[in-house]
């Protein structure tokens, strides 16, 4: 689902549900409510409602909604009744992970009895697991390395669109992390305040399929221009843009992790989208340490059905950490 999530007023929902003419996909229709509040989540909060990503909004206070929203999507999906039991497994910031038991206990009681497009859910949360981001990646690599990751110092460096955080192994035990807003999004604002009328998320998917090199292509479809010659000056100007924005990121990447990372590790585990868009760079920057990308694992073509490549990575190790010792969904009605 997007990430989109966004307070709206009952009328807005009444609404929805008076004048639903179509037949949407539940991941297309999710909303919630409890307590006298309501919120859409995911494409129809940003289609409907205009909603943003929340960057700078905590990610577990956003969670709940998101974790109410997704677990109705499922019951559609799956034929599921109204009430079942069901366990969860959670990846957050390192920075939110002292939160983890604040997100469980409200996640608890917002599940006896909410709303949903299909009537009131009243669900029971039974296993229900939390580490930091990161930490799925890490669980993948020390299993297929086996028991030598208990004599290493290891480094997990997660990059993703929003953070960069740092996790470090020391002999198999995991720390809290540290995280950073460091992610991909402080290249795209500073690119955005070297062009004009451009969007984040536009900027985004073009200067990603653009690649590293920053093949001028793709970045046609950004302008705007009448004539040839002026669209190829937007280009031009959009390619000097990027790589002064992606010069000044990378440089204050590295700096943050140079602060962040013990100097004696044994190896560095890269993983996220962005690590991904700047492959070339860390593995020159931390040429002198072994450089493992994503655990040394690649997601199967039957779980990646939605081509999110190395960025489902850390949610796949943690998925199979958790159900490796968990029962399946159990209906209780």
């Amino acid at each position: 689902m997007e990430p989109e999530v966004i307070a709206v007023p009952k009328a807005a929902i009444d609404d929805l549900l008076q004048n639903n003419l179509g037949v949407c996909e539940p991941t297309n229709a999710a909303w919630v409510g409890f307590g006298g509040k309501y919120a859409a989540v995911g494409y129809l909060a940003a289609s409907r409602f205009y909603a943003n990503a929340g960057l700078r909004e905590l990610k577990y206070e956003r969670g709940l909604y998101k974790v109410l929203a997704t677990v109705w999507v499922l019951a559609q999906k799956l034929k599921l009744s109204n009430c079942f039991k069901f366990d969860l497994a959670v990846l957050l910031p390192a920075s939110e992970y002292e939160s983890r038991k604040k997100f469980e206990h409200i996640l608890r009681s917002l599940l006896k009895n909410y709303e949903t497009p299909s009537g009131n859910m009243s669900l029971e949360l039974g296993r229900f697991n939390c580490y930091p981001e990161g930490a799925g990646v890490f669980l993948l690599h020390s299993k297929r390395v086996g028991v030598v990751i208990g004599q290493r110092k290891s480094a997990i460096i997660m990059i993703g669109y929003r953070n960069a955080s740092v996790l470090v192994s020391y002999r198999g035990a995991l720390d809290s992390g540290k995280t950073s807003d460091l992610g991909m999004v402080r290249m795209i604002e500073t690119v955005m305040t070297k062009t004009s009328g451009l969007s984040e998320s536009d900027l985004c998917r073009t200067i990603v399929a653009s690649g590293y090199d920053i093949n001028p292509t793709p970045l046609y479809k950004l302008t705007r221009s009448a004539t040839v010659a002026a669209r190829n000056e937007e280009v031009t100007t959009l390619v000097t843009a990027i790589k002064e924005a992606r010069n000044l990121y990378i440089a204050t990447l590295i700096s943050w992790l140079n602060n962040v990372l013990p100097r004696d590790v044994d190896e560095i585990v890269f993983c996220g989208g962005t690590a991904d868009y700047l492959k070339k760079e860390l593995n020159s920057r931390y040429s002198a340490t072994p450089c493992i990308w994503h655990g040394g694992v690649i997601v199967p073509d039957a779980v990646d059905t939605c081509k999110l490549g190395t960025r489902l990575t850390d949610a796949y190790g943690m998925f199979l950490y958790f159900m490796s010792g968990s029962s399946s969904v159990d209906e209780v009605a």
